[in-house]
């Protein structure tokens, strides 16, 4: 509950601060660059033919004989007034700007009447004029009129001006003032489109580019005017009729007039036809209206940075790959269909550095929990194999699991009579040693320590790491401490010990047992029981390693063993075979006496029986303790032959 909390405390403040950077002049400036790879992605798109483009552009320079740096002529913006209203043209929307009379007072009146043989629409401009006074500088708003005769000829007069925000256009209407408040900008004068107009778009909506430069239909100015060759009358007619420069060069007065468009730089003559053509077909990229945008923003940066926050990595990576591909493709069926999707600060940066946060918070708290797991199993697991179940910090959960698994029981013999004359510090020091030589082989084979009980040791293989060949391992081990203890003895620093180890193959069940708010890494169940017992009876037989016919199964033929007979321990009423293991090989012959004794002595023949044991104790003094337990089996089944159902099996009527 804690951590959900967390999650969404996290995610209301990320929200609050994506918000404010969304609402900011960044978050602006950022959110519409999607658009710029959604009309890539889209292509080019055929713009309307009922508007035309006639560029004064380098070859009309040429054609015409006009200096690039120099004004055009105003006799030569009249005849191509007169061949257009010849041509039947609709409208003509000049983006120039005719602000003072020319040389040549003739000319000046050719042009107007030019002006009044068809609509036209005259440019006007807003500068922000610098005046400096005692008090410091200030600016005031100057509008560019055109020359007052050509004022009352023209039909209108417009705004030239372009929303251009951080060098870039994407808008339709401008900043208004007092003074601009009445003029339309060249688009909407185009196709006479009022200001209070009901579809006119808002400011915050984007212009619906067709395509890169060129993409509109246009003409080169001097191909309209020619006299010998000029532009078909049908494709004049009727058409609203944009004039303006557009120079490859950008030389002289064309520096102000390109801008940074979607599709790269784009003269404004070109971008006003097209606000144009999107208002006459009302095909612009609309936005939702503030309030909406900012709650689809906070909605989706709170769940999905929650879902960031309360996943792992690996599923908070997948989450945020699917809904950036979700968003992607809503934002570009979005404006497919004519609307503004926003999401690129949120999925660009918002979400990409809270996934960040988020697996680097992971990485720490999941680094903890190693550390931590790996410091609760450094006392039950070799290092490497700590290393491994840290990587699995669930396992530190309350619970067990039910496995196949090799459990292995040490116990000093006589331990008590040895250590009863000896200091408590003695006894201390001799059982650090001891048993940091047992748990050095314990490790080095792979085995997982349970607890201390005492002077006994408990162990287990194929837990909590899964091991195939956990049998042959265990037996190895219990050879390996065998022979350490007799190292051990032979420094002669402490008493001479005798360890008795037992081991059984069996399902158990093993994990973090105990209550919610104390456990121990533990295992339990029938097998458990029956390795600790099978232990205890090397005492009886006089052994030092005993291990059950399931872990002799289990390991195959890894180790040399020889088969100890049946038993019948308390509260098993099933015969479990034992085998012994020895350190050193029994020779063949010896071997075969004693299996050929175990044989007689399940079938009865007490005195043949008798007979095979001695022999092979005489063969051989590691057999001794088995043999003295057997001869006293036959002295009591000759006094009280045993009951029908006997297989041969010893029974310990006591733990």
């Amino acid at each position: 509950m804690i951590r959900w909390i967390v999650a969404g405390l996290v995610s209301l403040v990320i929200t609050i601060v994506h918000l404010i950077a969304f609402a900011s002049e960044v978050g602006q400036r950022v959110e519409p660059l999607a658009l710029d790879l959604w009309f890539k992605v889209r292509g080019q798109r055929e713009a309307p033919r009922e508007f035309v483009l006639i560029r004064m552009d380098e070859l009309s320079y040429q054609e015409l004989g006009i200096p690039l740096n120099q004004p055009w002529p105003r006799s030569t913006h009249a005849e191509l007034l007169m061949r257009l209203a010849e041509a039947g043209a609709k409208r003509v929307v000049f983006d120039v700007l005719f602000l003072d009379a020319g040389p040549d007072a003739a000319v000046d009146e050719q042009l107007r009447l030019a002006f009044g043989k068809l609509p036209v629409v005259l440019g006007t401009d807003v500068i922000m004029q610098a005046n400096a006074t005692a008090g410091g500088t200030f600016f005031l708003e100057q509008v560019l009129t055109p020359y007052k005769p050509f004022t009352k000829q023209a039909e209108q007069l417009a705004l030239v001006k372009l929303p251009e925000e951080w060098g870039s256009v994407r808008r339709f209407l401008v900043e208004r003032t007092r003074k601009t408040e009445h003029l339309r900008s060249l688009s909407e004068a185009s196709i006479d489109m009022a200001l209070n107009a009901p579809e006119r778009p808002s400011e915050r909506d984007f212009i619906n580019f067709y395509g890169p430069p060129g993409s509109v239909r246009y003409f080169s100015y001097y191909q309209v005017i020619d006299p010998e060759r000029p532009v078909p009358e049908e494709l004049l007619k009727d058409k609203v009729i944009f004039v303006g420069l557009v120079l490859e060069t950008e030389f002289g007065p064309a520096q102000k007039d390109v801008f940074q468009t979607p599709y790269g730089r784009m003269f404004g003559s070109e971008i006003h036809l097209t606000a144009a053509a999107n208002l006459h077909q009302k095909n612009w990229i609309s936005r939702l209206s503030s309030g909406l945008e900012l709650l689809f923003v906070a909605l989706a940066t709170f769940v999905l940075c929650a879902a960031l926050a309360l996943l792992k990595p690996n599923w908070g990576g997948l989450v945020y790959g699917v809904a950036l591909l979700g968003w992607a493709i809503g934002s570009y069926v979005s404006f497919l269909s004519g609307v503004f999707l926003p999401g690129t600060l949120l999925f660009a940066a918002v979400l990409p550095m809270t996934l960040l946060g988020s697996s680097l918070y992971y990485y720490l708290v999941t680094r903890r929990a190693q550390l931590k797991m790996q410091s609760a199993f450094q006392y039950y697991l070799s290092p490497e194999m700590a290393a491994r179940v840290a990587k699995d910090p669930d396992s530190l959960g309350l619970g067990g699991e039910k496995i196949w698994a090799t459990a292995l029981f040490t116990d000093i013999a006589s331990f008590t009579s040895i250590t009863e004359s000896m200091p408590a510090e003695q006894v201390s020091a001799m059982l650090n040693a001891y048993f940091t030589e047992v748990m050095e082989v314990i490790f080095q084979n792979e085995g997982t320590l349970i607890k201390f009980i005492g002077d006994a040791v408990f162990v287990i293989w194929g837990a909590p790491i899964k091991i195939d060949d956990h049998a042959a391992k265990a037996v190895r081990t219990a050879l390996e401490i065998d022979r350490g203890v007799k190292k051990f003895n032979a420094t002669e620093r402490f008493p001479a010990l005798h360890t008795r180890i037992g081991v059984h193959t069996g399902p158990m069940v093993v994990g973090n047992l105990g209550s919610a708010r104390r456990f121990d890494y533990t295992a339990i169940g029938d097998s458990v029981n029956l390795a600790s017992r099978v232990e205890g009876i090397n005492k009886y037989f006089g052994t030092s390693v005993l291990i059950t016919e399931s872990t002799k199964k289990e390991m195959g033929d890894s180790n040399d063993t020889l088969y100890a007979g049946g038993i019948q321990v308390v509260g098993k009423s099933q015969n479990v075979g034992l085998y012994m293991v020895f350190a050193e090989r029994l020779p063949r012959q010896v071997c075969e006496l004693w299996l050929e004794a175990i044989e007689l002595f399940k079938a009865r023949s007490w005195d043949d029986a008798k007979a095979k044991f001695v022999e092979a104790a005489s063969a051989s003094d590691a057999l001794k303790g088995p043999v003295e337990l057997y001869l006293n089996q036959i002295e009591m089944h000759v006094s009280a032959e045993p009951d029908s159902k006997w297989q041969g099996e010893i029974v310990f009527t006591s733990k």
